[in-house]
């Protein structure tokens, strides 16, 4: 999806939450087109995702396909998503960002981590800093690849997050630190996992309000050129 006018514009590519690509996600599209963003939304699950998209309040289905989920080859399907919006004539190849939720933030962190020219990263509430265990679909943790992110990022998290912990956090804090990663980690009060859901026990307005207003001015700072004094 590309914004109204003249380009070349910033491009964003959006990893899905973890029911895959649904009028959620659309809706994010259209909203940072609205403000001036290209962006694509690849399907890591290969159309092989939950069937019910919008299940906000049952977790089983969409619980057994992330544990089926390839990692690795979702990782790589968001880079390629970035080298197909660097090539299109309509985006500027030198501004192209990440944003992901959930199980798509974490995709999307693999992928910023697995390459250096990517613009920028915003990652609400990466779901799997850590795997249950390692193995042919989960072959490192993305915690242990943060070293290797070389763009700026932003973590967003609520204080209440079941899924990352307190401590989870504290030790992603501490590697940002360690490693001189150029990353903040915002965390906002009251909200749990998945905060920005459209609806369900799991959405919290003020924190997704909060956040969209945190995520879209650290992209504007980042990705925007500069302005003539």
């Amino acid at each position: 999806m590309t914004p109204e006018g003249p380009g070349p514009f910033p491009g964003v590519v959006l990893g899905a939450e973890a029911y895959g690509v649904n009028p959620f996600i659309l809706d994010v599209q259209r909203r940072l087109a609205d403000l001036g963003y290209a962006s694509t939304v690849p399907d890591y699950y290969r159309g092989q995702g939950p069937a019910r998209t919008e299940a906000y309040d049952d977790f089983a289905e969409v619980r057994e396909h992330v544990d089926r989920l390839d990692f690795t080859r979702g990782a790589r399907d968001l880079a390629a998503a970035v080298d197909a919006l660097r090539v299109h004539p309509a985006v500027d190849a030198r501004r192209v960002a990440v944003w992901g939720y959930c199980t798509g933030g974490t995709l999307a962190w693999l992928a910023a981590c697995g390459r250096g020219d990517v613009a920028a990263a915003v990652l609400f509430y990466p779901s799997q800093p850590r795997f249950h265990e390692l193995g042919p679909r989960t072959p490192v943790h993305a915690l242990d690849l943060l070293w290797q992110l070389t763009c700026p990022a932003l973590f967003l998290y609520g204080e209440a997050d079941p899924v990352v912990p307190p401590e989870l956090l504290d030790e992603l804090r501490a590697r940002i630190e360690r490693w001189g990663v150029d990353a903040e980690i915002r965390r906002y009060a009251g909200a749990g996992h998945a905060f920005s859901s459209p609806w369900g026990p799991m959405r919290n307005e003020a924190a997704d309000r909060a956040a969209w207003g945190d995520a879209t001015a650290f992209l504007d700072q980042r990705l925007r050129p500069a302005r003539s004094p």
